[in-house]
Parts: structure tokens; sequence; C-alpha cells
């Protein structure tokens, strides 16, 4: 492994903050995607437990880089695993990000746009929910009853008669 500069490290540990911190945003928003109760609430804890561990890794950037970069990685996978354990179960392993070859930063930065793929995949679920319900009323309002049905087909009956009646007199 090819030896880096204090500097390299300090920018690979704001990137990697910078992820943590967007994988932080995209938890938020998923977490209002989540049913009201014990589910979000657990995972609210989870969010606020990561943003301590990021936060850490701000105050300590300066001093000790690498473990900074460490950190904010720690707290996007942290953010990871809650968002696959929590949402819509499709394919949860494969959803995992891929760990790259060890740049914090990669790897914060994927397990961000995880998190941002579990939260549309939550919405979705919403979205379907909604109108599935929406379908179902609108059918229960518009479907007819069996009296208003059999006058329906007593009315087309008698239409049809009347025509075939018409087409014998030619």
């Amino acid at each position: 492994m090819a030896k880096t500069t204090e500097r390299e490290d300090r920018r690979q540990a704001k990137a990697a903050i910078d992820a943590a911190r967007t994988a932080e945003k995209e938890a938020r928003k998923f977490a209002k995607e989540l049913p009201k109760g014990a589910p979000r609430t657990r995972f609210q804890a989870v969010v606020a437990d990561a943003e301590q561990v990021r936060r850490m890794a701000e105050s300590s950037r300066r001093t000790s880089p690498r473990l900074a970069a460490r950190q904010a990685a720690r707290a996007s996978a942290q953010l990871e695993r809650a968002s696959l354990r929590m949402g819509p179960s499709g394919g949860a392993s494969k959803a995992r990000a891929k760990p790259t070859d060890g740049d914090a930063a990669a790897r914060a930065k994927a397990q961000a746009k995880t998190l941002k793929r579990r939260r549309k995949q939550a919405q979705q679920v919403q979205k379907m929910t909604m109108s599935i319900a929406a379908r179902t009323i609108v059918q229960a309002v518009t479907t007819p009853t069996d009296k208003e049905q059999a006058k329906k087909d007593m009315k087309l009956l008698r239409r049809k008669a009347k025509r075939a009646g018409s087409a014998r007199a030619f």
C-alpha cells in the first residue's frame, strides 16, 4: 500500500465525512417513509447514534484524519445496515454497497447511495398502497348492485330482441 501524505489523509477524511453527512440526510428522509411507531423510533435512534459518531469524526479530522475517515465510514455503514433491516425487503443482500479497495470516502459514498435507493423503494411501497386503496374505493363506488345489474341486463336483452325483430321484417 502506498504511503499517503497527511494532506491526502485529511482530504479523504473530509470526503468521508461529507458522504456520512449525505447518508444521514438520506436516513432522515428514509425515517419519514417508515410507519410511525417502533420501527421509526428504532431507526431514528440509529440515525442519532451515527450522527454522534460523525461529529466525533469531524472533531478529530485535523488531529488524526485516518481515524476520522474510519469513523465516518463506520457511521455510514451503521446507517446502511439499519436501512436494510427496516425498509422493504426486496433484495436486501444485493442492495448493500460493495466494499471497495479500502478508501473510506468511496465506501461512505456508496453506502449513502444505498440509503437513497432504499428510501426510494419505501416511497414506491407507499405509493402502491395508496393507489391500491384508491382503486378499491373507486371500484366499490362504481360497481352496480345486483338489482341495478339485472335491470341493465334486461334493458340490453330488450334492445337486442327489438333489433332482431326489425331485422326479420326485411
